[in-house]
């Protein structure tokens, strides 16, 4: 419940602006933001490297922060600890031309089928980014990415950002399968499936479900986000930082 407050005070705010109150169900939004302060109060990204001078046969490492501002906030995992960040990479050399990358960083996005009452519900793994922390994403070597010939290059991350309004927890593979038979029996036309059978069946069900739970409550720690429960993304711009190749 203090996630929903918040995030749904902050994306009124932030996001979208007064356009009333926010309902569960509704349909995901997809706006960006245009106000730097709002951007400001979302997250600050932070690139770095740890020379400004290398050779062509040089690991060039680079270093993103991802800085948290005011609120607590539900991202995709990937987004904000996962190589995914770099995914729009900003090369770009003397002469304002940019660098076209040799292969594309992955998305390493982790989705999974989950079930809540009964019904799937498509997850993407998900994080649950605290107020005022920071994440820092390592890119090993930038020559991975880039064939970079000896000259001055700037560099720079864009970052899509994601936030979502509920989580589900991870689910054992014994919970998943029990929740599939609920649905099945929710569903069933089978006249011998009368109403008091299957509530007596699903009240069953539900028991063992909660069984598996409490077994494996140390086991399933990662959160996993609703992929209609996101209510929107910032696109985000981390500083340019600038690198010779000799």
């Amino acid at each position: 419940m203090k996630h929903l407050i918040l995030l749904n005070l902050f994306l009124i705010v932030c996001l979208f602006g007064c356009f009333g109150t926010l309902e569960r169900g509704m349909r995901p939004i997809e706006t960006e933001t245009s106000s730097a302060e709002a951007l400001t109060a979302l997250a600050v990204l932070e690139l770095s490297t740890p020379k400004t001078i290398y050779s062509g046969q040089d690991t060039i490492p680079l270093e993103l922060q991802i800085q948290n501002g005011k609120f607590d906030l539900l991202v995709p995992f990937s987004s904000v600890a996962m190589e995914r960040a770099y995914r729009q990479l900003i090369v770009t050399d003397s002469n304002g031309v940019t660098v076209k990358s040799r292969k594309t960083v992955p998305l390493g996005n982790t989705l999974k089928t989950l079930y809540k009452d009964g019904k799937s519900v498509r997850c993407v793994q998900g994080f649950d980014m605290k107020a005022g922390t920071t994440q820092t994403v390592l890119l090993n070597n930038l020559h991975e990415y880039y064939k970079l010939t000896p000259g001055r290059y700037t560099v720079k991350v864009a970052l899509e950002l994601e936030v979502y309004n509920e989580f589900m927890q991870d689910q054992h593979p014994q919970i998943i399968e029990l929740e599939r038979e609920i649905y099945d029996i929710q569903n069933s036309t089978n006249p011998q499936f009368t109403p008091e059978v299957k509530k007596e069946a699903i009240g069953y069900t539900q028991d063992q479900i909660k069984f598996i739970q409490e077994k494996y409550k140390e086991d399933l720690q990662d959160i996993y986000l609703p992929t209609k429960s996101r209510r929107g993304k910032a696109l985000l711009e981390s500083n340019t930082i600038g690198i010779t190749i000799e």
